[in-house]
């Protein structure tokens, strides 16, 4: 059977439901078996899961895509059992618990014999690093995306303006731009997309989310002032922010219904898609004013219970992450390898890159907790009933805070 990518989304739909239903405990050898895949679900995830397939052995490929809570769920439930139900799995920067736990795979004593052949130097120490816990490797990214600023060129020119250095610039520009035709910037404060911006502010102009005993300090003093710019700037957002994710933020900027705002750097694409975009090659990118945008990679991993043999698991990886197949993905999303990255018919192209490139130095992860989504929703709650005006920005974080420690505390981070 053809391995598409409408085969890989019904797989994913029927074998994520079974599988989710009933845990994966089986512990027999399956080295004649399909090597299963368990992955967040997205175009580049998608494309990375079929080239994932060409390099199967001849059992195959079986592929289950899905969005990543639901991975997650499903990858924790299997390898905390040490089941060998999972082979290879997704992977991104913030899942250092897997690593820490021994539920991964290291790579190190495969990694030399591949390393010419799949050119794996080439790969960019800065993001593989987030793949790596103790000195040892434990994934090979396929993607490095981050945070970006979108801003309308032809606009910014007409009225002699210049890209914004700071935030504080950024909303005196969103101020000066707001109208009632045209917002003066997107804001996306809908479930995670929320978390985004706020890490944005927090990285840039605050204290960070927390210390290093995993105490709050998004409500110090400078937190609470990073994140009043944030309420301050929702002034000049387009309307519906509130309920906006990043798909309506990116058909804004698209339908010319504000000037700018902060993206992905997978969003870019869009702005000169013709059939969607009233833009075309009106949108400038740079990178976010103060740096420190939310840095996000995806991975693939090998599972430390998979029967298969590890070298043809790691070799299907590294074909993936090939830079013939990585070239591939450029349509979809900025990739970790250097070569291409700094390729001039690349950044041709894709005129976004030399932005996302610069981008990339600055750019923070979310912190490397597991429960950080949940914690995260406290926050996001209360962010969102200051920026309502139901409370102040510091009674709104001190609860925050005080809801955040409770939950850790319960969660052992505490001792």
């Amino acid at each position: 059977m053809k391995f598409t990518r409408r085969r890989l989304i019904q797989t994913s739909s029927a074998l994520g439901v079974a599988t989710l239903a009933t845990p994966m405990l089986s512990t027999r050898a399956r080295a004649a078996e399909p090597v299963q895949l368990v992955s967040h679900r997205y175009p580049a995830l998608e494309y990375y899961a079929e080239q994932l397939a060409t390099a199967a052995p001849e059992a195959g490929l079986n592929a289950q895509l899905m969005p990543f809570p639901k991975a997650f769920e499903l990858m924790n439930i299997a390898l905390s059992s040490k089941s060998d139900s999972i082979d290879i799995m997704y992977v991104n920067e913030s899942m250092t618990a897997f690593m820490r736990n021994g539920w991964l795979r290291p790579m190190d004593d495969i990694w030399d014999m591949f390393r010419e052949e799949f050119a794996l130097d080439d790969i960019d120490p800065n993001v593989l690093k987030y793949f790596q816990y103790e000195g040892k490797t434990y994934g090979i990214p396929l993607t490095a995306i981050s945070h970006l600023f979108f801003y309308r060129q032809d606009v910014f020119d007409e009225a002699g303006k210049t890209v914004p250095a700071t935030i504080d610039e950024y909303v005196e520009l969103a101020k000066f731009f707001n109208s009632p035709l045209r917002a003066g910037t997107v804001n996306c404060l809908r479930d995670d997309s929320a978390l985004g911006e706020a890490h944005w502010y927090l990285n840039a102009i605050g204290d960070g989310w927390f210390d290093e005993n995993f105490e709050p300090t998004f409500n110090s003093e400078a937190g609470i002032a990073a994140l009043s710019k944030l309420k301050e700037v929702t002034q000049y957002a387009q309307p519906g922010f509130l309920n906006a994710h990043n798909d309506e933020c990116m058909i804004a900027l698209q339908q010319d219904v504000a000037t700018m705002g902060v993206s992905w750097t997978t969003r870019a694409m869009a702005m000169d898609d013709p059939t969607k975009s009233a833009v075309v090659d009106k949108m400038g990118f740079a990178p976010v004013p103060d740096g420190h945008g939310r840095l996000a990679l995806d991975g693939y991993a090998i599972s430390a219970f998979s029967s298969h043999d590890p070298e043809t698991l790691f070799r299907m990886i590294c074909t993936a992450a090939s830079q013939q197949s990585m070239r591939g993905a450029t349509s979809y999303t900025m990739v970790p390898r250097v070569s291409i990255l700094s390729d001039p018919e690349v950044q041709a192209e894709y005129r976004h890159y030399p932005a996302g490139m610069k981008a990339l130095e600055t750019a923070v992860p979310f912190p490397a907790m597991p429960e950080f989504y949940s914690v995260g929703d406290f926050v996001r709650r209360r962010l969102l009933q200051s920026i309502a005006g139901e409370m102040e920005m510091a009674e709104a974080m001190n609860i925050a805070a005080e809801e955040v420690r409770n939950f850790l505390s319960e969660a052992g981070y505490y001792q």
